[in-house]
């Protein structure tokens, strides 16, 4: 029996597997590889969203502006996407009320951003209370990049499709301006794809590529975020004053509960470093004590009803009692 009838069995018999193989189309696989394999970044936010399932306390409110598209290439809806999944993970975590990137308008009408289009923080203390905010998230994507590995055999093709990406962000603390984290970290995503005879291994333009490398570095920022907002006490404001009725911009769904006391503080001036002219904080005198009478109230059931005694006024700061 010669190599070529050799080579024409085997062609035969692979085509009779071809079935139970798939058929001719490819067989895919993707998997997250990056350095929260060596970090445990990803480990580490899985279990601290198991530990937050049961989280009763107050939530901060987060307003996330649309990431810009700084990549060389302008990938197609990289910042939308960006965007939409922090929101996502971030949301998981039980511990913010997320403010969509379409309801940020706002604050972006009255160009609280510097010339990188990250949040100024120089001018987001007066952006706070247009949709009574604790903080805001801005970011770019800087970096975007697709990379291509293969290998050919006779009748079997492997190739493996790599996408990586670069997010710049930054978290400004709306109630004092003050910028409390700015970093970047970068994501990667593999997926590998193989195909029979030739056919179905051409590779083009895949949203799952992208997305990959997005949610990777983006779950990494999510970790960095709660870490440093966890430090954080929880505010809020007052949202109107009829006479001896006080509302406040929080309720039940933002941890507020019914017989809460809550401090309430006027701010004041601006607190600036003599060194470096950075605003570092803000003047706050304490007013008196309220307290949460209902919880439900408003369109989204975000609202809470509060009486005290003292002079209070829109705009009023009030924090959680021992917390």
């Amino acid at each position: 029996m010669n190599k070529r009838l050799l080579s024409l069995i085997a062609l035969i018999a692979l085509a009779v597997a071809l079935p139970t193989l798939g058929g001719c189309g490819p067989s895919t696989s993707g998997a997250v590889k990056d350095d929260t394999t060596l970090s445990g970044a990803g480990d580490e936010l899985d279990k601290k969203l198991a530990d937050v399932s049961d989280y009763r306390g107050p939530k901060m409110r987060i307003g996330i502006v649309k990431f810009l598209n700084k990549t060389p290439s302008k990938t197609f809806g990289i910042g939308e996407s960006a965007t939409d999944m922090l929101g996502t993970i971030l949301g998981k975590t039980n511990r913010f009320i997320i403010v969509a990137s379409q309801d940020m308008d706002a604050i972006a009408g009255q160009q609280a951003f510097n010339a990188s289009g990250m949040v100024n923080p120089a001018t987001a203390a007066k952006m706070g209370s247009v949709l009574g905010l604790n903080a805001v998230i801005s970011g770019a994507i800087t970096a975007y990049s697709e990379a291509e590995e293969g290998k050919d055999y006779a009748v079997f093709q492997s190739k493996k499709q790599i996408a990586r990406v670069t997010v710049d962000y930054r978290v400004v603390d709306l109630e004092t301006g003050v910028q409390i984290l700015a970093d970047s970290g970068a994501g990667i995503y593999e997926k590998g794809t193989s195909a029979v005879l030739g056919m179905g291994s051409k590779t083009s333009y895949d949203t799952q590529l992208r997305d990959g490398a997005l949610r990777d570095a983006l779950t990494k920022a999510t970790l960095n975020i709660v870490k440093r907002m966890e430090k954080r006490k929880w505010s809020g404001r007052i949202a109107s004053v009829k006479g001896s009725q006080i509302y406040v911009n929080a309720g039940a769904k933002s941890g507020i509960n019914v017989g809460d006391k809550l401090q309430v503080y006027r701010p004041g001036d601006d607190i600036i470093d003599p060194v470096t002219k950075v605003k570092i904080g803000t003047e706050e005198s304490f007013i008196g004590e309220i307290s949460i009478l209902q919880n439900d109230l408003g369109d989204s059931g975000d609202l809470s009803l509060a009486r005290g005694s003292g002079q209070y006024k829109n705009g009023d700061i009030v924090k959680m009692t021992g917390k």
